[in-house]
């Protein structure tokens, strides 16, 4: 009894792991995939839309944390090697896009696609690469220890070979200098950070590679996704519609994938890790399935159009590390979301409500069956992120993207009231 009701409880999760597994009559006929794919399988156009029938728009960012677990759709999964060949994560099918010359979807430093990024641009982002620290005890100078037997970086660089542009602000705010320290007390780290990195790229240009640490890019580094759209009013079909305009996933930094790396390797045996958090939510070192997430049960599955409800993570720990609060979301590139619709059409994620049915990625966003936050809408200063008029209180930072998504949503019921 006990073997028979193990097949039939096993057999709706078997049945719809591999494509046509229940037409199989031999093990050496099942095919190591989830559902048979159309390549030549095309996503619904868009429709084309007059600027004279849009009544207003509003244009506005978000960010989609995916230590949410009704974000886990795009973000599992993370060791492929554990699931069929077509299950593969969303930052899977960018790469892939920008990366073939089949499909020739070009990847972007910035969201507003001005400043495109070359393929050893890409390939560099799949690389972690950072400066040594060095430690004097060892007797070997390495890293930034040159730098401080020189007494400067540019010094040192400039011994190597290295020409520094004149033009460039950066290049006066030496890492090690007195008016870089400066420029971290006054509070401008978002600057300090772009500088630092401009100086370590110089510095991976002409110091050999024992000078640096190396790790490789992993899919579970990615930890959030900025979603780049335009709210519209259509005034032929009397709606509030959405139109995903660019994609960027947002992956933990060098320093973060060496300090945890550090940490992993010397802890092993520990269950918990740190969290870090910021004013739109925390994440874990990858999302687990036993967290405490609030998710409303009819929430992302009904409507396209509706707005998801705005959440965050409730957990908290005690040696949380602190958080710099003025740091932006910065991508590790943005796409133009109407260049890869075509393979994320053909591209599906898992649908734990009907494993039979998987859903494509192209659908999840252009359903909006995610969660998401809104950080930024276009505005008259410069498009300032709410963090930079808002800080240090997170609680304030949510209800001002509340209030931003009730001002959108206000001005479609705004078209019904008489």
């Amino acid at each position: 009894m006990k073997k028979l009701f193990s097949v039939l409880f096993l057999t709706p999760i078997l049945c719809f792991s591999q494509a046509n597994l229940l037409n199989t009559k031999s093990s050496f006929e099942i095919e190591n995939v989830s559902k048979q794919v159309d390549e030549d399988a095309k996503p619904l156009d868009y429709e084309y839309v007059s600027d004279d029938d849009i009544l207003f728009s509003f244009t506005t960012w978000e960010v989609i944390d995916l230590n949410q677990r009704v974000n886990f759709p795009l973000y599992y999964p993370t060791e492929i090697s554990f699931v069929s060949a077509d299950r593969r994560p969303l930052i899977h099918y960018l790469l892939q896009a920008i990366e073939d010359p089949l499909i020739g979807a070009q990847a972007y430093f910035d969201h507003n696609f001005t400043d495109p990024m070359e393929l050893e641009d890409v390939n560099r982002i799949r690389e972690y690469k950072r400066l040594k620290k060095g430690i004097d005890a060892d007797g070997i100078t390495e890293g930034e220890e040159h730098f401080y037997e020189t007494g400067s970086t540019k010094t040192y660089l400039e011994s190597l070979g290295y020409e520094f542009p004149e033009d460039e602000e950066w290049v006066n705010y030496d890492p090690i200098s007195d008016e870089f320290l400066e420029l971290q007390r006054n509070g401008d780290n978002e600057t300090a950070t772009l500088y630092k990195e401009q100086w370590e790229a110089a510095a991976s240009e002409v110091m050999p590679d024992e000078n640096f640490d190396f790790a490789e890019f992993d899919y579970a580094d990615v930890r959030k996704y900025l979603l780049k759209g335009i709210w519209y009013f259509d005034k032929k079909a009397t709606q509030l519609k959405y139109r995903p305009i660019a994609l960027g996933p947002v992956a933990m930094d060098a320093e973060e994938k060496f300090q945890r790396q550090n940490s992993s390797d010397s802890q092993p045996s520990s269950s918990s890790s740190s969290v870090e958090s910021d004013g739109f939510g925390a994440f874990d070192d990858e999302p687990e399935d036993n967290q405490d997430v609030a998710i409303s049960a009819d929430s992302p599955d009904e409507s396209s159009d509706d707005f998801d409800a705005f959440s965050e993570d409730s957990s908290s720990a005690s040696d949380s590390p602190e958080v710099d609060e003025d740091k932006e979301y910065r991508a590790m590139f943005w796409v133009f979301f109407p260049e890869v619709r075509d393979l994320l059409h053909r591209s599906y994620a898992f649908n734990d409500k009907n494993m039979s049915k998987p859903i494509s990625f192209d659908h999840i966003i252009n359903s909006r069956r995610f969660s998401a936050t809104i950080y930024k809408e276009a505005n008259v200063y410069q498009d300032r992120d709410i963090r930079k008029y808002i800080g240090k209180n997170s609680l304030m930072q949510l209800l001002e993207s509340e209030r931003i998504k009730e001002k959108i949503r206000n001005m479609e019921q705004d078209m019904w009231s008489y």
